[in-house]
C-alpha cells in the first residue's frame, strides 16, 4: 500500500494515545455575561546518472527545537523585542497538541538513508522525469522501491494535484497515480514511497520486468525535489525511520467523554449526551438553510413536502450580517426540539461574506502577537458574534459551533497560513468566547474538507474541540474520509458528515464501516436536483429507522 509522509509531521493513519490537562484562562479581566449588542446589524528530461545525491539535491528546513522528554504548554509566541502593551487580553494558554522529532534531525536522518539509494533525478518547478532508460526498474525487486521527494512552488495551487506518476507495462496498457500537493505548506517538501510491487499493480503487471516506461509529469507549481531508487534493506530502514517519527509524534489526546467546556450549559450537556448515546446506532438528519429563495424556510418546505418529515438538524450562516435573523431561527428551531448548528462565511474583517471569505488572507506574523493592530482586529471581529451567541445561551439555546469549517481546503483565508496558524486562530477564539466571553452553550464541531492529507497537522486539541468530522461532495458513505477522522480523533468522540451533496444511504455507511452521526446537505440544488438527491431517495431517507428526524429527537 501507498505511503504517504511529510517531513516534519506524522503522517495520516495513527490511532494516538496520551494525557494532558485543559489550562486556567489567562485574562486581565473576565466581563459579565450581560453584553451590550455590537456590530452591524446586519516536460521530458535525461535522467541524472550521479550514484551519490549531493548537498544542494536534499530537502532542507529551518531547524526547530529539539523535543523534550515531557510535552510543555506552548505559549502564544511573542518575538524577543516585542512587549504586550499593559491591559491587553491574552488567550488561555494552550496546552501541548503533541510529541515532537526535532525537524533538524528527522531531516539529517531520512537524507543519510536515501543516500544510502540511487540517486535518480531533482528537477525545476513543473519539470518532469522521462528516463528513456529503466532497467534499474525491470530488473528490480518487487521489495525495492522508488522514494519521490516532492513540492508545491506555486501555492496558489495548494491542495490540488501537482505532479503524475505514469507507469506502462508491455502490452497490458499505461496507468498515471496523481499526486497532491497539500494546504498546509504546500511548498514544503514532503516524501512519497511506492514499492516496485505497487508500481506493478497500478498497470496490472505480474513482474516488473513488463514494465516499459515510468515518468512522472509536473504542473500547476510541482517540484521533482529529489527522486531515489531503495534496494530493499534500504526500504526497511526507511520505514523502520518513519515509523520511528510516527510513534514520537503522536497527539496527546485528554478526551474524557465530556464536553471541553466544564462550565457548559445544562442543555449543552443534555444534548452532547445524546449525541455520544446514538452516535454508532443512527444518523441525524440534517439541512442547511438559505435565505435567498425568497423565504429561509424553501429547504424545510421542500423537506417536510416530499417526505412529511423536518430534518434533526438545521444549519445556519452568520454570513452578511445575519446575526439577528439568524438567532431569531435558531431560538425557534430549538423550541421545536430541533438542533441548530451555525457556521460563518466572513472575511477578515468578520463583517462580510462569501467572495471575502475566499479572497481574504491574514497578517499572520502579527495575527498572534497580543496588543498589535493585526490581533486587535483579529479579536474584534471575532467578538461581532458574541451579543447573539450570548442571546441564545441566555435562552438556554445550544448550538452546534462550526466556525471555519473546511479548515484544511486551502481556499478560505482562515487556512492560507497553514496548519500551525490555523491551530492559533482555533484556539483563540476558543479561549476568547469561552474564558473571556463565558460562552457556555456552544459545541465546538471541527469540520475538515475532503482535501486529504496530514489531518493531524490542523488538530488544535482535545481541550477545544467537542465533534470532528470532514464533508464531501462525492456520493457515497465516503469510508476513506471517515477513517482519516477516526484515525486522527480521540476514542469514543463522535464522527461528523458536516456537509454534503448527496445523502449516503444506510447501506453505503455500513458497507464501509462509515457511521457518521449526522449529515447535513448543502443548500437548493444540493437538495432539490435529481443529480444529488431524488424524491424517492429523500422519501426513503427521512421515512427509515435509521434516520432520525425533528419529531424523534427528545428536546421537544
Amino acid at each position: 500500500m501507498k505511503k504517504k509522509f511529510l517531513i516534519g509531521c506524522v503522517t495520516w493513519g495513527i490511532v494516538f494515545l496520551s494525557a494532558c490537562t485543559k489550562p486556567q484562562p489567562i485574562a486581565d479581566s473576565v466581563p459579565t455575561k450581560a453584553l451590550e449588542s455590537m456590530g452591524k446589524e446586519e516536460g521530458t528530461t535525461t535522467p541524472v546518472t550521479t550514484a551519490e545525491p549531493t548537498a544542494t539535491l536534499m530537502p532542507t528546513a529551518t531547524p526547530e527545537p529539539t523535543a523534550t522528554p515531557e510535552p510543555t504548554a506552548t505559549p502564544i509566541p511573542v518575538k524577543e523585542e516585542y512587549v504586550i502593551p499593559e491591559g491587553t487580553w491574552v488567550p488561555a494558554e494552550a496546552p501541548a497538541v503533541r510529541n515532537a522529532m526535532s525537524e533538524e534531525e528527522k531531516i539529517s536522518r531520512q537524507n543519510e538513508i536515501l543516500g544510502k539509494g540511487t540517486f535518480l533525478f531533482s528537477g525545476k518547478t513543473n519539470r518532469g522525469y522521462n528516463p528513456s532508460d529503466i532497467s534499474w526498474l525491470k530488473e528490480a525487486k518487487p521489495t525495492d522501491a522508488v522514494a519521490l521527494l516532492f513540492a508545491c512552488d506555486d501555492v496558489t495551487h495548494g491542495g490540488w494535484g501537482v505532479l503524475g506518476i505514469s507507469v506502462k507495462a508491455y502490452k497490458i496498457g499505461d496507468k498515471m497515480q496523481e499526486v497532491k500537493a497539500y494546504s498546509d505548506e504546500p511548498d514544503r517538501e514532503r516524501l512519497e514511497l511506492y514499492t516496485v510491487e505497487e508500481l506493478q499493480k497500478l498497470v496490472g503487471a505480474t513482474e516488473p520486468s513488463q514494465l516499459t516506461s515510468f515518468s512522472i509529469g509536473a504542473w500547476n507549481g510541482g517540484r521533482i525535489a529529489g527522486l531515489y531508487f531503495l534496494q530493499e534493506e534500504v526500504v526497511t530502514e526507511l520505514n523502520a525511520f518513519l515509523k520511528e517519527v510516527e510513534e514520537k509524534e503522536q497527539i496527546i489526546h485528554t478526551y474524557s467523554r465530556a464536553l471541553s467546556n466544564e462550565n457548559a450549559i445544562e442543555n449543552a450537556k443534555m444534548m452532547y449526551e445524546y449525541l455520544k448515546e446514538v452516535y454508532g446506532k443512527v444518523c441525524l438528519t440534517g439541512q442547511m438553510e438559505s435565505t435567498w429563495m425568497g423565504a429561509p424556510e424553501y429547504e424545510m418546505n421542500y423537506i417536510k413536502e416530499h417526505t412529511g418529515k423536518l430534518p434533526a438538524i438545521r444549519g445556519f450562516d452568520f454570513i452578511h450580517n445575519d446575526f439577528a435573523g439568524v438567532t431569531k431561527r435558531a431560538k425557534e428551531w430549538w423550541e421545536m426540539g430541533g438542533i441548530p448548528t451555525i457556521c460563518w462565511h466572513t472575511g477578515v474583517d468578520f463583517s462580510s461574506a462569501y467572495d471575502e471569505s475566499k479572497a481574504d488572507n491574514m497578517n499572520w506574523e502579527e495575527a498572534f502577537l497580543p496588543g498589535t493592530e493585526t490581533y486587535n482586529a483579529l479579536v474584534a471581529g471575532m467578538d461581532r458574534a458574541v451579543p447573539y451567541l450570548q442571546e441564545l445561551e441566555d435562552a438556554g439555546v445550544p448550538i452546534l459551533w462550526r466556525p471555519f469549517h473546511e479548515l484544511d481546503g486551502g481556499w478560505f483565508w482562515w487556512s492560507k497560513g497553514g496548519s500551525a496558524n490555523f491551530v492559533k486562530l482555533w484556539q483563540l477564539m476558543y479561549s476568547r468566547y469561552t474564558d473571556y466571553w463565558g460562552l457556555d452553550n456552544l459545541i465546538w464541531v471541527l469540520g475538515y474538507s475532503a482535501n486529504g492529507g496530514e489531518m493531524a497537522a490542523w488538530y488544535p486539541g482535545d481541550a477545544y474541540v467537542d465533534l470532528i468530522g470532514a464533508d464531501s461532495y462525492t456520493a457515497g458513505a465516503n469510508g476513506a474520509l471517515y477513517e482519516e477522522c477516526r484515525e486522527l480523533a480521540p476514542e469514543g468522540i463522535p464522527l461528523v458528515f458536516h456537509e454534503c451533496g448527496t445523502i449516503p444511504t444506510e447501506e453505503q455507511m455500513k458497507e464501509v464501516c462509515a457511521p457518521w452521526l449526522y449529515f447535513m446537505v448543502w443548500t437548493t440544488e444540493y437538495l432539490t436536483s435529481d443529480e444529488y438527491n431524488t424524491k424517492e431517495a429523500l422519501q426513503n431517507i427521512y421515512n427509515s429507522d435509521y434516520y432520525i428526524t425533528l419529531d424523534e429527537l427528545p428536546f421537544g
